[in-house]
């Protein structure tokens, strides 16, 4: 098994797009230039098996490894061609053990990486020293009827959406403009506890989205826009990847609402899951856990230097 860097974007999304979905997809990787390092696994010095990304970046003179920002994990995928379980868990623990010696051998001073939820097979990383983190996402059943998964909302949940309606908003998709977006997503991030990289926010929506992979639901009353959510999909899953509200618009449950439209819209595009895409904040957690989704599990590995690890053990104690 050979593991080395693949230069061609293309070749990599072929081989990552069935596994990965809008987040294996060219279009989407182009939102980080440059930026972006893909690693190609290879059955030989041809074969490519298998894959996974990340991001090097340098503070203060030391480099960090880390997930590309807006992305939930680090893509990693690969094909089993053994239908024997034991075979299969054999290849598996190679494989991880590759990539784990791969990232190690980096010598990057912080890695910080989030694997995909069927990825749970971490031991190398742990045998390596590495901090292995369980993280949560929320994930909704498409395959329900909408009335189903509507009824099982909290009803305090359900209270707000239909305050909410009766609150004569005008409701649209995909009416505002790229810029519009981009501008209004800034703001709204702004008031939260949130990383805000503005460069690949604004190439997400200028040179990624389009009616074929995203849709953005808005509400206005007044004229005045008080709430819009950003979605991205492919043909299995919807992710909610950002919402935001107009704080002096004194609207109560649009957010609620949106995000039911959301649902509802990536029901109706024959998505199988909605993926809230990320649920560690605490205040944010309990807000998705009201839509009634079931809890999913992905892991992080962490490791540090020595010295930055000590201090980050006082900074990000649930991370170190």
């Amino acid at each position: 098994m050979i593991l080395k860097p693949v230069n061609n974007i293309e070749v990599f999304c072929e081989a990552a797009k069935a596994h990965l979905g809008v987040f294996g997809s060219q279009a989407w990787l182009n939102i980080y230039g440059n930026k972006l390092t893909l690693i190609g696994i290879y059955k030989d010095e041809h074969q490519l098996i298998g894959g996974f990304y990340y991001m090097n970046t340098k503070n203060y003179g030391a480099s960090f490894l880390k997930l590309p920002p807006y992305t939930p994990h680090c893509g990693l995928f690969f094909n089993s061609e053994s239908k024997n379980q034991s075979s299969n868990n054999n290849f598996t623990k190679e494989v991880i053990t590759e990539v784990c010696n791969y990232i190690s051998a980096q010598k990057s001073a912080l890695t910080v990486l989030a694997f995909p939820s069927n990825i749970i097979d971490l031991q190398p990383f742990i045998w390596a020293k590495y901090k292995v983190i369980p993280n949560y996402t929320y994930r909704i059943d498409l395959s329900r009827p909408i009335e189903t998964i509507k009824a099982n909302f909290d009803s305090k949940n359900r209270n707000v959406i239909n305050k909410a309606l009766k609150e004569e908003l005008v409701l649209s998709e995909n009416t505002m403009s790229k810029t519009e977006l981009f501008s209004f997503f800034m703001n709204s991030l702004s008031y939260t506890e949130a990383n805000i990289y503005e460069e690949e926010l604004k190439n997400i929506f200028e040179t990624f989205s389009d009616p074929t992979n995203s849709f953005s639901i808005e509400a206005k009353k007044n004229n005045e826009l008080v709430g819009a959510v950003f979605c991205v999909y492919d043909n299995k899953n919807c992710y909610y990847l950002l919402g935001g509200v107009n704080k002096t618009s004194g609207v109560p449950g649009v957010n609620n609402l949106l995000i039911q439209l959301s649902i509802e819209k990536a029901k109706a595009l024959e998505c199988s899951i909605f993926d809230f895409e990320g649920s560690m904040l605490k205040g944010v957690e309990k807000f998705f856990r009201g839509f009634g989704p079931e809890l999913v599990p992905y892991y992080t590995v962490n490791k540090g230097k020595l010295a930055l690890e000590l201090l980050l053990k006082f900074k990000k104690r649930q991370l170190f």
